[in-house]
């Protein structure tokens, strides 16, 4: 028998997991297949959070349900995935249409009508002259686009550097992860852009911008490409103070740099407006979006420039398809994020975000005024909130020794991931943190959450709180203890 044919027999006698069995799969089954097939230091990772073992059945709201008859608050809302929420009904009832229609997905030899409809609704919501998209399918993708853009219309002008902020996340891809030192991502990878190209600046520090420009500038001319920079930052949840981006236009259109705002994880109506640049009279020469435009249940993102732009980039029959991407632009997900805009609009979820933002603020603030050596700070804005705690090191010192604990890395995460798995497992409340501010508990609830939900989180936290966090720091660390144990043994 041929190697050929041995393989066949093998894979005959391999059964195939149908639909059916795999939505049938209890947590006991599929943890094993996720530990062998996918990710088994991650699923580490969510063992020590106390959520390796959260077994959803169906999701709508805020509200995850569990098939041991607990009903989960989702606070942490996908990262700003489920502005939304999850399977919203209007979203629903649009996946059903493209299906019973027998909606177009591909074609990629000709245009489909929904992308141009999507696009021309996502001018509606940016101020001119931002008014032509491309077509994404993540984050990371829409930021590789507009990097993409920029190089076309400043390498030929013998530019060849982009200025971006200390801290910042922009992505994983190898062109977008030039820009993110949130968090030490880089390592031991080649970057698409090599670190000789990148320079960087203070985040909401105007004078470190121009700093960086002069030290770039020859006989009247700079090196710089571009200025990217997250309107609000998705890892510490800072803002710029006020007149910032309005100043940082203006400094960087008399230098001849373009202006990127990567508006991904707060765009889509998370701080009460379409894109938080919008707080200010600020208009930069690119946008970037994701998350949020998938209505919870599509991959999309998006780069939003001008015509004038787009053109000096790609404007003539040669080159209008250097950059293009498989799966960007499918017919049922532009239905999809189509109907998301009018859902933002229709129900003035946009605004409701900015309202919700304002009470969860004030709630977060009363919680600091009783805890005030606890909570140092309470950051954000509308639905993206985040609260700074004081994780002094000699507390956690003296709960657990992480040099001998291989569990845990830093003091801070000990501190942090109890209070999270306090909130989830005392109060079936999920809220989440970033590995690069892990004195920071993150909130990013859906637009539609209630005053009696946020009461709800409020209420735990305060219940946390005067507990006291070595109660919560313990109990975290003798369930990791003892799950390590069981496993050994």
């Amino acid at each position: 028998m041929s190697k050929i044919e041995a393989r066949r027999d093998r894979l005959a006698d391999r059964d195939l997991l149908t639909l059916e069995q795999s939505l049938a799969l209890t947590n006991q089954e599929a943890m094993p297949l996720y530990e062998r097939h996918l990710n088994k230091y991650l699923l580490q990772v969510y063992d020590i959070l106390g959520l390796k073992d959260m077994d959803v059945r169906s999701a709508q709201g805020l509200c995850l349900n569990l098939a041991d008859g607990r009903t989960i608050l989702d606070f942490s809302g996908g990262f700003g995935v489920l502005g939304l929420g999850h399977n919203h009904p209007r979203i629903l009832a649009a996946e059903k249409r493209c299906h019973e229609e027998k909606l177009l997905d591909c074609i990629k030899i000709a245009p489909h009508k929904l992308q141009g409809a999507l696009a021309y609704n996502i001018s509606r919501f940016l101020p001119e002259p931002l008014d032509v998209s491309f077509l994404a399918v993540s984050g990371a993708e829409a930021n590789e686009a507009a990097m993409k853009l920029c190089e076309r219309v400043q390498t030929p002008r013998g530019k060849t550097k982009f200025l971006c902020m200390q801290g910042a996340f922009h992505g994983k891809t190898h062109g977008a992860l030039s820009m993110t030192t949130a968090t030490d991502v880089q390592t031991g990878f080649l970057l698409g852009v090599p670190k000789e190209n990148m320079i960087y600046a203070g985040y909401g520090n105007i004078d470190s911008v121009r700093h960086a420009i002069e030290r770039e500038s020859r006989n009247g001319t700079n090196s710089i490409i571009a200025c990217f920079i997250e309107t609000l930052r998705g890892t510490s949840c800072e803002s710029p103070p006020p007149g910032y981006f309005e100043e940082l236009v203006r400094i960087c259109r008399s230098a001849d740099i373009l202006t990127v705002f990567d508006e991904i994880k707060v765009g889509m109506g998370r701080t009460g407006r379409f894109c938080a640049f919008q707080h200010e009279d600020a208009v930069p020469d690119v946008v970037t979006m994701a998350k949020t435009l998938g209505g919870g249940k599509r991959e999309i993102g998006a780069m939003v420039t001008s015509q004038a732009l787009f053109d000096k980039a790609y404007g003539n029959k040669q080159d209008c398809n250097l950059h293009s991407s498989s799966f960007s632009g499918m017919g049922g997900t532009c239905a999809i994020a189509i109907e998301t805009l009018n859902i933002l609009d229709d129900e003035d979820l946009i605004g409701r975000a900015g309202a919700m933002g304002d009470y969860m603020d004030a709630r977060f603030r009363e919680l600091q005024d009783k805890y005030p050596r606890t909570i140092l700070e309470v950051r954000g804005k509308g639905c993206f909130k985040a609260i700074r705690f004081n994780f002094g090191q000699s507390l956690a010192e003296k709960l657990v020794d992480i040099r001998t604990n291989p569990l845990f890395t830093t003091y801070q995460t000990v501190l942090i991931g109890s209070l999270t798995r306090e909130l989830y497992e005392r109060h079936d409340i999920l809220c989440h943190f970033q590995p690069g501010a892990r004195d920071l508990l993150h909130f990013m609830p859906p637009f539609i959450v209630e005053k009696r939900e946020i009461d709800r989180l409020v209420d735990a936290l305060d219940d946390i709180l005067a507990r006291g966090l070595p109660d919560a720091t313990v109990r975290f660390v003798a369930k990791n203890i003892k799950r390590v144990f069981a496993r050994s043994g």
